[in-house]
């Protein structure tokens, strides 16, 4: 399945149809797709012919014939925050989903709402927490799009108990590759529903999202232990996923420098060597609460056994909810924003997730995250989710890992050192332990031999459906390879 990838000037010979539908909502200044080159992950850069910021979904069904008549290529672009590209197009359209931001329901009763695709879920919980709701997952980042993250699958420190974003969409609006406009559930198009979530706008481009909400408590009680032994973290995970106390928990692998060691011809700080470095393993967890429901501490705690209970704190649901937005601007003030982002996010089958995660640490020194770099844990158990496209290694339970570091391209040497890596990581993760990667970071996968090793059991019915609703291949291609 092949696009005509048509030259700028080609395209823009053919633009006129879309400038009557759109006006000035359709974007050709050079100015203009500058910003449009890139995604967070600052690595790839493809230059599209134009920006549709269409307002309604009739529109992006009317984008899309038009791309399908050129042969055009197209892709969907809420906040841009994958790390590889996901989210460009050479020589094709972009379709900006910012407008399309309206909450049109909250439903108390129903417990949902009804979101544009365009809708970032900060608005969204701010909206519901107001009227006693939350979404049952949210991710880290409170700045993305729910058409985004449902395309992604979305994962946060609650998905433990309630799947990824992805499981909780109850029914989405979808334009097909066709230009059809198609409403579908787990009752109704059932097919279309499991097919464009978890597949990146390969399928069909989200315009509207019904998604779960659940009661809530106004306040929040977070515990952050620390644990020395990355085994121990994992047996408190568990007790943690079996029970019934918390409604949060996340983790990250923290650094402790201690020395320096020989890295070739120069010194460099050293981690997970005796005498040079250690790693602590702190994990967040948290519980509801309302007026006069204080948990007794003690009790909730005493269970597990970390080194130490280092810290408790209490907030407003929509701050704990916001919690990363203070770490957000610091890494805007010191750069960190602007740099490359390659993340490799990696999800692993729990019997040899220790074993991995050890021996990558081992060799990973703290000065290779970059300035607000960090290196994410994500216990979870694999029965809250039933989406088939979002893979994972199966087992009752998986351990998410990710390298989540900030790099200059300079010096250039460095930084490929990173990059390579990272894909050596990657190749150990899913060739020695089994697991699969979270598709929205730093991904290499060249041919349609690793995408099939990626979906598995999956990748012939995902190809039946590209085929199917995306007849002509124009949907978000340079991205998964399809043949």
């Amino acid at each position: 399945m092949t696009v005509h990838s048509p030259t700028l000037p080609e395209t823009a010979e053919t633009l006129g149809e879309l400038r009557a539908l759109l006006g000035d909502r359709l974007l050709t200044e050079d100015s203009i797709l500058a910003t449009y080159l890139s995604d967070f992950g600052r690595m790839v850069e493809r230059r599209p012919a134009a920006v549709a910021r269409c307002t309604s979904a009739a529109e992006v069904a009317e984008v899309v014939r038009f791309c399908r008549k050129h042969r055009i290529p197209l892709v969907p672009r809420g906040q841009a925050h994958t790390q590889t590209g996901q989210s460009t197009t050479d020589g094709g359209i972009v379709i900006d989903t910012a407008l399309l931001n309206t909450i049109h329901e909250i439903d108390a009763e129903g417990l949902y709402a009804d979101c544009g695709a365009g809708v970032v879920w900060r608005d969204l919980v701010k909206t519901a927490i107001d009227r006693g709701l939350v979404p049952p997952t949210l991710t880290n980042n409170l700045g993305v799009t729910v058409a985004g993250t449902t395309s992604m699958a979305g994962l946060g420190v609650a998905s433990f108990r309630n799947g990824s974003q992805a499981d909780n969409a109850i029914e989405i609006e979808v334009v097909t590759g066709e230009g059809e406009i198609v409403v579908c559930s787990h009752e109704k198009n059932r097919e279309l529903f499991d097919a464009v979530r978890c597949t990146l706008g390969q399928i069909g481009i989200i315009t509207r999202i019904k998604t779960r909400l659940r009661p809530a408590k106004p306040n929040v009680r977070q515990y952050s232990l620390v644990y020395d032994d990355l085994g121990a973290f994992m047996a408190d995970a568990k007790k943690v996923m079996d029970g019934t106390t918390f409604a949060s928990m996340g983790g990250i692998c923290s650094p402790a420098p201690l020395g320096f060691r020989r890295i070739g011809e120069g010194m460099e700080p050293g981690v997970g060597v005796v005498g040079f470095g250690h790693w602590i393993f702190p994990m967040f967890l948290t519980i509801e609460f309302g007026p006069g429901e204080e948990p007794d501490d003690d009790r909730v705690l005493a269970e597990l056994t970390p080194y130490r209970h280092a810290h408790t704190e209490d907030s407003s649901l929509f701050d704990f909810c916001q919690r990363m937005e203070p770490m957000f601007a610091i890494w805007r003030r010191t750069g960190y924003w602007e740099h490359t982002h390659p993340w490799m996010e990696t999800i692993l089958p729990w019997d040899g997730a220790q074993e991995y995660v050890e021996m990558i640490l081992a060799n990973l020194p703290p000065a290779a995250l970059g300035l607000g770099g960090h290196v994410l844990l994500w216990p979870s158990r694999t029965d809250c989710s039933e989406v088939p496209y979002f893979m994972h290694p199966g087992g009752e339970y998986v351990l998410g890992w990710g390298v989540l570091g900030g790099m200059p391209k300079e010096p250039a040497h460095i930084y490929q050192a990173y990059l390579q890596n990272l894909d050596f990581a990657s190749e150990l993760s899913i060739h020695q332990f089994g697991g699969k990667r979270y598709l929205s970071g730093y991904i290499t996968f060249d041919s349609a031999e690793r995408w099939a090793l990626h979906y598995g059991d999956q990748w012939e019915p995902l190809k039946v459906a590209k085929k199917k609703y995306d007849p002509d291949g124009i949907l978000a291609p340079g991205f998964i390879v399809w043949e």
